[in-house]
């Protein structure tokens, strides 16, 4: 105990008579080390938010991953920070990723189409991993499988069923999740509809379905709030 008091006794006498210097040394290595903090920590930089729209490569790169072919000759710009990518599946499957950025909020919608099913669907989440993924993927920000995730660990909603209405498509019916975690607030809807139709009496006859599957990514709930304003407003 008493080797310990000495040297650090000795320590602070040394410190005293060095004076200033000691002091700008401390200051120095302080500096020092909230720098490398702030690198370690991303200080001023969320590290866990990437560019976005998302670039081609980027998209290029999140689709490959998850088993989609990026069509850039499809891609389309109509304003600044305003961006369409297509996507294919080895299926044939196509998604349209609509990516865009406005008043620093970034917003996201994933758009696909399932037509000439000869049987009504039905849904099953694991059909949709690969969707939701990719949409997860390219809003960023989120843990590898956590809106998938906060989704289908949901209960089952009731089918939303239109009343009868010549305006509404034959057969149509649907289901909507959504969800709000630190990284961001998600929509999804799941509809069907009857694709060719042979209107007769007593009813029609169905003779294949369609499936449209939309999934919707905002920043928060506020931020779904007031862009659908925006939106209501611009229509």
């Amino acid at each position: 105990m008493n080797g310990r008091s000495n040297g650090f006794c000795t320590t602070m006498a040394r410190m005293h008579k060095q004076g200033a210097y000691v002091n700008h040394s401390r200051f120095g290595c302080l500096l020092l080390a909230f720098f490398l903090l702030c690198t370690l920590l991303g200080c001023g930089n969320n590290s866990s938010t990437p560019e976005f729209p998302p670039t081609t490569e980027t998209v290029q790169t999140a689709a490959e991953k998850l088993g989609w072919a990026l069509f850039p000759e499809e891609t389309q710009s109509w304003a600044e920070d305003q961006i369409l990518y297509t996507l294919e599946r080895e299926d044939k499957t196509r998604v349209s990723v609509s990516c865009a950025l406005a008043e620093d909020t970034r917003f996201l919608t994933e758009n696909l189409t399932v037509t000439l099913l000869p049987d009504k669907p039905q849904f099953a989440w694991e059909d949709w991993k690969d969707v939701v993924t990719l949409a997860e993927a390219l809003y960023g920000g989120f843990s590898k499988g956590e809106f998938y995730q906060a989704l289908s660990e949901q209960e089952m909603p009731e089918p939303e069923i239109p009343l009868e209405n010549p305006d509404i498509p034959t057969g149509q019916e649907s289901l909507s999740w959504e969800m709000e975690c630190p990284a961001g607030y998600g929509r999804v809807q799941w509809s069907i509809s009857a694709g060719t139709v042979e209107h007769g009496f007593p009813s029609p006859t169905i003779h294949d379905w369609r499936i449209t599957f939309t999934t919707s990514l905002y920043e928060s709930k506020d931020a779904y709030a007031r862009i659908s304003a925006v939106s209501k407003v611009s229509d």
